[in-house]
């Protein structure tokens, strides 16, 4: 049973990491990790709903993030000034309607925290194949339209001005971020999510030119500070999704000091 627990979250956080590393590169790219955080803070919304209505936790949470993802998508293209207002009430809502039918629910004794925090020990093999085949998509998204994710993430208006749809690809790379974000959770919890998507790229925005290149770096430092982490709680006996937040947090800071280090000797 343990060996089989420590193989399903190795291999969930690989396939994890590909996703985050994709994801967390557009979010920091297109200077919208914000909406990450209402994303993942208005899928408690859809959470408390299905907990009262007696559906997928997962489904639930999911419908939420895509009703965020179109109508952030709605607002960008309308209201692009004020998308973080916008953001923060979508954000404030869903945290509202999330605690609200918790408290109408009829369910007795719900674990909350595995939906805050994270619960690593809840993966099985269905939600390993759905994060597979949620991959595979995005992977191939990324491959077919890599050029026009390019000209949108760095240069919006000009993609306008040379015809292409940016608006379509805007709502598509929305869409997979709500995706995605609602898979990661699945590791790290609604409050730890950010930390997985923005950290690593973050710091591969750092060193790393190139879309392509960060996204790949991304993911491979998604991928090391999961595991770090891992080790940590298993080690410890403590949440798995506060010890690789804080992986990653102790991390960011070390690789910070040495990166200003280099730069006031250089």
């Amino acid at each position: 049973m343990e060996n089989t627990f420590l193989q399903y979250s190795i291999i969930a956080i690989i396939l994890i990491s590909i996703a985050a590393g994709i994801i967390g590169s557009l979010l920091v790219s297109n200077n919208i990790v914000f909406i990450g955080g209402g994303v993942a803070h208005c899928a408690y919304g859809g959470i408390g709903i299905a907990i009262f209505c007696g559906f997928s936790v997962l489904l639930g949470a999911s419908l939420s993030a895509l009703f965020v993802a179109f109508c952030l998508g709605f607002v960008k293209k309308y209201y692009s000034r004020y998308i973080d207002v916008f953001n923060s009430v979508l954000w404030a809502f869903g945290m509202a309607l999330g605690v609200l039918f918790l408290n109408l629910s009829p369910q007795v004794g719900v674990d909350v925290e595995s939906y805050l925090f994270g619960s690593i020990i809840s993966i099985d093999k269905d939600l390993l194949w759905l994060i597979f085949y949620y991959n595979c998509f995005l992977v191939g998204f990324v491959y077919i339209y890599y050029k026009e994710i390019l000209g949108i993430s760095y240069d919006y208006e000009f993609c306008l001005l040379k015809n292409i749809k940016a608006q379509i690809f805007t709502n598509m790379i929305f869409i997979f971020i709500a995706i995605g974000i609602i898979l990661c959770m699945q590791i790290s919890g609604l409050i730890l999510v950010l930390a997985i998507l923005s950290i690593p790229a973050y710091i591969a925005n750092l060193f790393i030119c190139t879309l392509k290149a960060q996204m790949l770096f991304t993911s491979l430092l998604t991928c090391i500070f999961m595991l770090a982490g891992l080790y940590v709680a298993y080690r410890y006996n403590i949440s798995p999704g506060a010890s690789i937040t804080l992986v990653s947090v102790f991390s960011m800071i070390l690789i910070l000091i040495i990166y200003k280090i280099r730069m006031l000797r250089g």
